[in-house]
């Protein structure tokens, strides 16, 4: 633990990374990746440009300090790959979109693909498995990992979002949590979608506005009789004491 924490080592500052061909500084390490070593700005973003929500840390020749893969210059892409849209800076061009992960709250900058029928902004966002907290321009999004993750602690654990969210803005920052954006209100909003959704999809629904019958989103219990099974046809015509002592045997 105390290695991972120490600064590099004096005269092998470079970087191990092929990018630059190790002619870089090694100053930057990520507390998330399984990786040892400093690497310079160059490496450091092309390892992460699939990963957005690691955490960057700095040696200023003093001590380690935090930074974002933001603030390197990296740009999250849409519709084009790994290359911006050739019409990236029409309307307000790469905009910074809060993000919660499970390593914490990020902003994130998104180079929106503007194409002439290019999906909405909302769309885009869904087809990383990030959950917009709103349809018309999004500003906050959570990820699905988060969700599925408070979905879990929920119903285990018996978390509410008000801690849940707490615990993400000190897992972001534990010296000044007030300091990181208050992701509570978007999360408790985007958590109820959710679950909505989730019930859709478990219950078979593809269209939300056609009729449903009521109890059609319940799931059914396997211990209880059903009065379509053919245990229950066998009780309605047996005695009454043996309808009796079927119906427990099946109840339980």
């Amino acid at each position: 633990m105390y290695e991972h924490e120490a600064p590099p080592q004096a005269g092998s500052s470079y970087c191990p990374g092929v990018d630059c061909g190790g002619t870089g500084s090694g100053v930057y390490d990520c507390w998330d990746c399984d990786t040892a070593g400093y690497y310079c700005q160059e490496c450091i973003l092309q390892q992460h440009r699939h990963l957005p929500f690691h955490r960057i840390a700095e040696w200023n020749n003093n001590c380690l300090v935090q930074r974002t893969l933001k603030d390197l210059g990296h740009i999250v892409y849409f519709g084009h790959g790994d290359k911006p849209c050739p019409y990236i800076d029409d309307e307000l061009g790469v905009q910074d979109i809060t993000l919660l992960d499970v390593t914490g709250v990020h902003t994130v900058q998104m180079g929106w693909c503007r194409c002439a029928g290019a999906p909405t902004q909302a769309e885009q966002l869904l087809g990383r498995k990030w959950f917009p907290a709103t349809i018309l321009r999004p500003r906050t999004a959570i990820t699905f990992r988060v969700l599925k993750l408070f979905h879990l602690l929920n119903h285990i654990a018996r978390t509410n979002p008000w801690d849940f969210a707490g615990t993400m803005h000190r897992l972001t920052d534990n010296v000044s949590p007030s300091s990181v954006t208050d992701i509570y209100k978007p999360f408790k909003h985007v958590k109820r979608q959710w679950r909505v959704i989730r019930a859709w999809k478990r219950g078979g629904v593809r269209d939300p506005n056609v009729p449903r019958e009521s109890g059609g989103l319940a799931m059914g219990c396997v211990s209880c009789p059903k009065p379509a099974s053919v245990m229950v046809e066998k009780v309605v015509q047996a005695r009454p004491a043996v309808q009796t002592d079927l119906g427990l045997s099946g109840a339980v």
